[in-house]
């Protein structure tokens, strides 16, 4: 009897059992002892099957009402909520502008910086040439350069 009753089990959890097998397999776990996690479980599924059927056999039970469709009122929320909606990405899109404009004077500053530093180096050449001219700046006349008046006495 025990055997069946693992065949019978077996072929119950794989979904390949019979309801004129499922009635004897219920009829075998009355008759023996053990089993005791089956025998919860079929017991419990009887008591789910009782509940249904008592539920629905008393005058007493009532569905819970639906509520009435309003029209008008789901209308205007769709029509809140689009623009609601639109007011977000309308906001996204000016952050997203603001950012890129930000970036952009960001680089440009950042390029005007760049033409200072290249302005300062070649000035500070053109500094460093120009030096041979302050050597002549303090000559007062051209004959003290070639040093003219040392020839005419000569």
């Amino acid at each position: 009897m025990n055997d069946r009753l693992d065949q019978l089990l077996e072929k119950y959890w794989q979904g390949a059992s019979s309801p004129a097998e499922e009635g004897e397999m219920k009829v075998l776990l009355e008759k023996v002892s053990g089993y005791e996690l089956e025998k919860s479980f079929f017991l419990g599924v009887a008591e789910i099957k009782n509940m249904k059927s008592t539920l629905s056999s008393n005058s007493d039970f009532r569905e819970i009402p639906v509520p009435e469709k309003r029209g008008f009122v789901r209308g205007w929320m769709k029509i809140a909520a689009t623009v609601i909606l639109l007011a977000g990405f309308g906001f996204l899109i000016q952050q997203y502008q603001v950012w890129q404009e930000k970036e952009a004077q960001a680089q440009a500053y950042f390029e005007v910086m760049e033409a200072f530093s290249l302005i300062q180096q070649n000035l500070h050449k053109g500094e460093k040439e120009m030096e041979v001219m302050d050597d002549l700046k303090y000559l007062h006349a051209p004959h003290q350069l070639f040093n003219l008046n040392e020839r005419k006495n000569d």
